[in-house]
């Protein structure tokens, strides 16, 4: 009596095997995907909010709501229109958390040279966490220079 598994035995679970990987894979890193895209397009942004202030000569800022953001200038008050938008209304994460540390406040302002202001610890980053499917992403703003990145 032989004991193993034959050729053909092998061959059919391996194919198994890949099939369930092609359908399964997808639903995994969807949610990877989806919260890496939603913080990138948060930094861009707050990039943009720095490159405003700069450009003007007025202060702007990125006001963190729950669920998403929205620019502001005129100390933080007043809503201003998104580029891609072109409306004041706030950026909705879809499905998405969104939430801050190490700020006075639920935003980042810059002065009119790009320095990030409100900062909770002055040298200290300011975090943003970006959480949707159960995966979260990190946008940390550099208290010196107002760099923001994805980590």
């Amino acid at each position: 009596m032989q004991r193993g598994f034959t050729l053909v035995e092998l061959v059919v679970v391996l194919v198994i095997a890949g099939i369930l990987s092609v359908v399964m894979l997808p639903r995994f890193s969807q949610g990877i995907v989806e919260v890496s895209s939603q913080a990138e397009q948060v930094a861009a942004d707050v990039r943009y909010a720095q490159t405003l202030s700069m450009t003007h000569g007025a202060r702007y800022c990125i006001f963190f709501t729950g669920t998403g953001y929205q620019f502001r200038n005129t100390n933080c008050t007043v809503a201003v229109n998104h580029p891609a938008t072109g409306s004041t209304t706030a950026i909705v994460l879809s499905g998405t958390t969104v939430a801050t540390s190490n700020l006075a406040g639920t935003f980042i302002e810059f002065d009119t040279k790009g320095r990030p202001q409100g900062f909770t610890v002055a040298t200290s980053n300011a975090t943003i966490t970006v959480t949707s499917s159960g995966q979260a992403r990190s946008i940390v703003v550099s208290p010196d220079t107002g760099k923001a990145t994805v980590q």
